[in-house]
């Protein structure tokens, strides 16, 4: 009897560490309860101040279910209520492609940069090189490769700690839609800011 509680034990501790490295190398976050600091909107510029606001009001609305809309589509949805996206806009916020992802992060194409492609492209953004300038209500598109597969997230920030984590407004799996998610610094990632 003992010698069975010993191998369950053991399978539980290895099951969780296998558990733990796919989870910290493909999308690695959490939900936290944060709101909008409301005395840090004055410093922000006018369009991210719109974003902001935007997504405390409607939020929920825009993404109710991550079924109904996933990460992309409410990237979508916020943008189209500042400046409408054409549909080209639309698509390169999907990333639609039949190419291999892992091979276009490798080579940091244009078509998996997502938002930042889209608004850079048609000049509605500005794209953001350095962490440290990212403010509220800038839009990012992420990807982390684990075993050759690509694993990406885009959202809406509203905290980082550059190199370290990244505070989102996204819809996501874990908040089933609209919700406020911390991730660990992800191993690619692509800012810009809506002009």
């Amino acid at each position: 009897m003992k010698r069975l509680l010993i191998i369950g034990l053991i399978c539980i501790v290895g099951l969780c560490v296998v558990l733990f490295t796919i989870w910290y190398n493909t999308q690695p976050s959490w939900p936290v309860d944060r709101e909008i600091e409301i005395y840090k909107l004055k410093d922000l510029p006018i369009t991210n101040k719109k974003v902001v606001e935007i997504i405390a009001r409607k939020g929920r609305d825009l993404a109710p279910t991550y079924k109904s809309a996933v990460c992309t589509e409410f990237v979508i949805k916020v943008i189209d209520r500042v400046k409408p996206l054409t549909k080209m806009e639309m698509n390169d916020i999907r990333i639609i492609t039949k190419a291999k992802l892992d091979s276009l992060i490798d080579a940091d194409s244009p078509i998996i940069k997502g938002v930042q492609t889209a608004l850079v492209r048609t000049g509605k953004g500005t794209e953001i090189t350095e962490s440290n300038d990212v403010l509220s209500g800038d839009f990012v598109q992420f990807w982390n490769v684990f075993k050759g597969k690509a694993y990406g997230h885009c959202g809406v920030v509203l905290d980082i700690e550059p190199n370290k984590t990244l505070t989102l407004f996204s819809s996501h799996p874990l908040t089933d839609g609209f919700g406020t998610q911390k991730y660990l610094w992800p191993e690619k990632i692509y800012f810009v800011r809506l002009k």
